[in-house]
This record gives structure tokens, C-alpha cells and sequence, in this order.
């Protein structure tokens, strides 16, 4: 595996970062100071992940490049939301801020990952096609959102309840991370090399995410948490290596994909998690039916999400049923042109058996027909040799031999077209 000079100063920053964290956790007193500090940390590995994974955009090797700038995109927002929660410290101070903007934006970012990873960037044979792959992303997103206002955001927007809104985001951030990892379990299962290395990589950088923010969220609920503490290691650690993983970009190389059908079997997971999306939500609002002590503002909010949210959805997924009805009427269209060719293609093999046949039958005509004549010359010749014959009878001899050179000329003229089919057509042979 070759290392690209950028990534190795990147890498070489990151650490240097993350160091800087854990002397910096090992000497400092909580303070302000502090909580500024261990705000800024997660931008500043942020902005080098980003870096690290923008140098891998140059190498168009299948959808690789699709997948660095989903990662990409993916870390973007999560610098957003770091930058938010540097900003909400700096307001904590003073006032009680909104977290609503900083949680969107961390699940947000996972979407990205998530949507990055389907992409199944280590096979050569993915569909070029990425309006369906587009589609099912916005669907995917949509999807996450209406969760996330369904079961958390009614706790900040109707009710300010922080001992209600934490444990509910914090679970479907859990959720997020737990899905990720099995998608990458099942895929480094099923890979190999330097893929199997890959994805082995991406499996322990979100276990250190997940394991992180679980542990955050204990110490929030504890009220022990210390920005630029320890308890921000797992997270910074799984930043070091992201930007570790970035250095695999320039040696991976698209493998084929061995699997029978395999882009066929991906479109029918794709149609049955979007709906499972669809069905989700009427099952999620019935259930919260039967949950007690749920304010009337609180249902009433999260019934006119569960239909706003089933409208948008069904919208999307009627959308890609047109776009496949589009794909399929294109497909048949080319079944029906490719049927007329093979109909055109056996109809010209059969007229060329047909040709070939009498071909095969003409040579073996003119063969037969070529001993007699010769016969025939050689007696008619024999004829005008005899001296007693009678002038009328030498001059029917003659004629004879006439017609037989007229007769031998044919045939060999027949003989050279078999023997060469686009040579021009004979001069027919004069009287």
C-alpha cells in the first residue's frame, strides 16, 4: 500500500492533536477555558479528516470517488455540529441554548456514512446509473429526520424537557451507530485484502463513536461531563483514525463482484427498506397511542408529523416508481430492438446456409459436368485426326470441339465465382 505525501503530514497532524488532548486531559482543571478548548479539538481533527478524505476525490476508480465525497459530506456536517456546540458553550454561560440544531446535524452526518457505505464501493459491477441511488439517499434521510421529531424533538419544541429529550436522542444515535456497524460487519465477512482491512478499519472507528457517545451521554445525565476531558478520547481517537482509514484511498481498486445478480438483489433490499420506511411510521404512531402521561400538545404534535412525514415519503417513493417505470419501458425498448436484430441476424445466417448448400452442390456440378466434357473434347479431336473422313463430318467434328471449350469456359467460370463469392459476375461466353 503506497502512502501519499499529504496524507502522511495529515496523519502526522492528527496525532499531534490528539497528544495535545490527552496532556492537555491529564493536567487541566475543569474550567471554561477547558471547555473551549475540548469544543475546538473535534473541528480542528475535523477539518484534517476532511482533508485527508478530499485528496482521494482524483481517482476515478468505479463509484470511489462517490463515496469520499458522501464521507466527505458526512464529516462536513459533522464539523457543523462540532461548531455548533462550541457556540452553545459559549451561550451556556448566559442562557439555556437550543441543542436541536447540533443533534440534527450529528445524526445528519450519519446518513451521509451510512448512505456512502450501501454504495458498495469495493465492486467494479454497481450500477452507473445514481438517480435510484439519489432517491433512496433523500428517502433514508427523511426517514432518520422524521424519527428523530417524532421521539426527541416535541421534548425541546412543545415541552422543554431535557430528561425526556436526552435518553430518547442518545438511543437513536445508538441505533444509528449499531446499523452502520453490522452493514460494515456483513460486508468485511464477505471481502477480502486490503478490503477486508478496509472496512475492518471503518468497523473499529464507529464502535469508538458509538462507545463515546454512549459514554458522553452517561456522564451529561451524571453531570460530570468536562469538555476537552477524557471522556472526549474515544470520539478524537476515532477522528486519528478516519483520517488513518484515508490513507487506503490511492491502493483500493474495484473488485468484480462474483455474486449472481447481485445489483438485482440490492434494487429488491433498497424497494423493501423503503417500505419499511413507509410502514414504519403509522406503526410507531399506534403504538405511541397506548404510551401514558404523553401531553395532549405532545400527541397532537407528533400526529401531524406522522402524516406531513407519510405524505413526503409516499411522495419520494411514488417518484422512484416512475423513475423505474421510465427504466423499465427503456429496457423493453431495447429487448424489442435487440429481438428485430437476432430476427435480421438469423435471417441472413439461414440464407447463407441456403447459399452455402448450393454452393457445395454447383461445385459438385461442375465437377461432373467437367469429365464428360472432357471426354467429349478429346473424341471429337480423335475425329478430325482420321484422314478418310469426310469434309461435312470434320466440320461437325469442329463445331463439336467449339462447344465444348464454350461448355469448359462456363463451368470454369462457374468454378472461379464459387471459389471467390465477391469477385464481379462472369462475362457470359459468346456464341
Amino acid at each position: 500500500m503506497r502512502i501519499q505525501p499529504r496524507h502522511k503530514v495529515l496523519l502526522g497532524v492528527a496525532c499531534a492533536i490528539f497528544l495535545l488532548h490527552l496532556g492537555v486531559a491529564a493536567v487541566a482543571k475543569p474550567s471554561f477555558q477547558l471547555t473551549m478548548f475540548g469544543d475546538a479539538l473535534p473541528c480542528a481533527l475535523l477539518i484534517v479528516a476532511i482533508l485527508a478524505v478530499r485528496e482521494n476525490f482524483m481517482f476515478p476508480r468505479g463509484v470511489l470517488p462517490l463515496f469520499w465525497k458522501l464521507m466527505a459530506a458526512g464529516l462536513f456536517q459533522m464539523l457543523l455540529s462540532q461548531a455548533y456546540w462550541f457556540y452553545y458553550d459559549t451561550l451556556h454561560r448566559y442562557s439555556s441554548p437550543n441543542p436541536v440544531v447540533g443533534d440534527t446535524l450529528f445524526l445528519l452526518a450519519h446518513v451521509f456514512f451510512l448512505s456512502a457505505f450501501v454504495l458498495r464501493p469495493h465492486s467494479a459491477s454497481v450500477d452507473r446509473d445514481m438517480r435510484l441511488r439519489h432517491l433512496d439517499f433523500v428517502l433514508l434521510t427523511f426517514w432518520w429526520l422524521a424519527l428523530y421529531a417524532y421521539f426527541a424533538l416535541p421534548w425541546q419544541v412543545v415541552i422543554q424537557d431535557f430528561t425526556k429529550y436526552n435518553p430518547t436522542f442518545y438511543f437513536l444515535a445508538l441505533i444509528q451507530h449499531l446499523m452502520i456497524i453490522v452493514g460494515l460487519g456483513v460486508v468485511w465477512k464477505h471481502s477480502r485484502g486490503l478490503w477486508r482491512a478496509f472496512y475492518g478499519s471503518f468497523i473499529c472507528l464507529f464502535v469508538l463513536i458509538a462507545a463515546g457517545n454512549l459514554m458522553l451521554s452517561v456522564a451529561i445525565d451524571h453531570g460530570v461531563y468536562q469538555a476537552g476531558s477524557f471522556y472526549d478520547t474515544p470520539f478524537l481517537l476515532s477522528l486519528v483514525l478516519l483520517t488513518a482509514v484515508a490513507v487506503f484511498g490511492p491502493s483500493l481498486q474495484p473488485e468484480e463482484d462474483k455474486t449472481p445478480n447481485r445489483e438485482i438483489n440490492q434494487s429488491l433490499w433498497t424497494a423493501r427498506v423503503a417500505m419499511f420506511a413507509i410502514l414504519s411510521l403509522p406503526v410507531i404512531a399506534l403504538l405511541g397511542t397506548f404510551e401514558k402521561n404523553v401531553p395532549g400538545d405532545v400527541a397532537a404534535f407528533r400526529l401531524r408529523l406522522v402524516f406531513g412525514a407519510m405524505l413526503l415519503l409516499s411522495g419520494l417513493v411514488f417518484w422512484k416508481l416512475t423513475v423505474l417505470a421510465r427504466e423499465l419501458r427503456r429496457l423493453v425498448r431495447l429487448s424489442q430492438a435487440s429481438l428485430e436484430n437476432l430476427k435480421n441476424v438469423q435471417a441472413r445466417v439461414t440464407q447463407s446456409q441456403k447459399l452455402a448448400a448450393l454452393g457445395r452442390l454447383a461445385a459438385g456440378a461442375t465437377h461432373e459436368i467437367s469429365n464428360p466434357l472432357t471426354a467429349i473434347l478429346g473424341y471429337s479431336e480423335l475425329l478430325t485426326d482420321i484422314p478418310s473422313l469426310s469434309p461435312p463430318d470434320r466440320e461437325s467434328a469442329q463445331i463439336i470441339q467449339k462447344q465444348v471449350h464454350r461448355a469448359q469456359a462456363a463451368v470454369n467460370s462457374l468454378r472461379n465465382t464459387l471459389r471467390n463469392p465477391e469477385s464481379p459476375h462472369p462475362t457470359p461466353v459468346g456464341k
